[in-house]
């Protein structure tokens, strides 16, 4: 039995780094665009290859922390597919569950970065719109860790569920775009069936926006309090450089983000998410995972790729001071 298996995307992950690019701010629409000169061949200052994929990153994350880990996903049966899977077998992850698609190539992700700004994605999601279980009685866990779904992919979320409550099995859940504009109600029971809801500030603001328009989303302890009276399980919201929040039994604690030289911000919610759930299953409390999972996080963004940075407990530890799990 494994002590947690994934579910979500894999991918292989090219990162172009640039600073010919230009940041506008369109005010009319309130946002951010990147912008290129027209017509312009573009010779990136660093180019690095790598894998990414929610589910591929928070298996190698909760495999370097030393739980026993399987994944479900379904790559493409090229050879970036062969590549994803000897990364995962090499961090020690159990690909047991993974299926291999002969029609569909496995996903692609192009990164743009600026410095000193976010980054840009492109993404082809190829294999991953179309996992599959077509048998869930071999698969056995104390948790699993349910990350982004897309396309035919979301029809698992009630088999997942179901399966889960039958063979009670604690969920930890980062709903996807799909899953955040889509039926609310359906969503609620869902949500009310996770063990620990992770979300960043911005996917906590487009759910709470769906269940009450009126709420006020400038008030993060507001949303925390909208959330929590969705399900009995803890909240987790992070928020970039503000740092992250939890509510759990009516508490709300806040833990700012940890100082570092940022590089690249792809993969910070999945190193925060997964090392936050690891801690609470090898028992450490919610404050000290917080740190744990803050600590990693910002190791992630120093370093170009969502897997790169991704540190052990004994190194997390030694970073954080006291050293020691509380009790809230």
């Amino acid at each position: 039995m494994f002590d947690i298996i994934t579910i979500g995307g894999a991918s292989r992950d090219v990162f172009f780094l640039t600073d010919e690019g230009r940041v506008i701010n369109d005010l009319a629409h309130h946002q951010k665009l990147i912008a290129f000169e027209y017509g312009s061949k573009i010779i990136p200052k660093k180019t690095e290859f790598s894998y990414g994929g929610g589910g591929a990153n928070t298996a190698i994350s909760f495999a370097k922390l030393g739980l026993h880990t399987a994944t479900i996903m379904n790559i493409g049966f090229e050879g970036t597919g062969s590549l994803v899977v000897k990364e995962l077998e090499a961090a020690q992850v159990s690909c047991e569950h993974i299926t291999r698609d002969k029609v569909n190539h496995t996903a692609l992700s192009t990164i743009v970065s600026l410095p000193n700004e976010d980054h840009t994605m492109f993404l082809y999601r190829g294999s991953n719109d179309f996992m599959k279980v077509h048998d869930w009685r071999p698969i056995h866990a104390g948790w699993f860790y349910l990350s982004s779904l897309t396309g035919e992919s979301v029809s698992l979320i009630p088999e997942l569920f179901a399966y889960a409550r039958a063979h009670n099995i604690k969920i930890a859940w980062n709903p996807g775009h799909e899953q955040l504009v889509g039926d609310c109600q359906d969503l609620a029971k869902y949500i009310e069936d996770t063990s620990i809801l992770i979300l960043n500030k911005e996917e906590a603001c487009s759910l709470v926006r769906g269940m009450d328009g009126d709420i006020d989303l400038s008030d993060i302890k507001k949303i925390l309090t909208a959330l929590a009276q969705m399900t009995e399980g803890i909240v987790v919201v992070t928020d970039g450089e503000y740092g992250s929040y939890v509510s759990i039994d009516g508490k709300q604690h806040h833990e700012p983000a940890h100082s570092t030289k940022v590089v690249e911000t792809t993969g910070a919610g999945d190193a925060y998410g997964s090392t936050f759930v690891a801690a609470v299953i090898k028992g450490f409390g919610n404050k000290y995972a917080m740190k744990l999972a803050a600590e990693n996080a910002a190791r992630v963004v120093s370093f170009i790729g969502a897997q790169s940075g991704l540190m052990t407990f004994d190194e997390l530890r030694a970073k954080i001071d006291g050293g020691e799990p509380d009790e809230n």
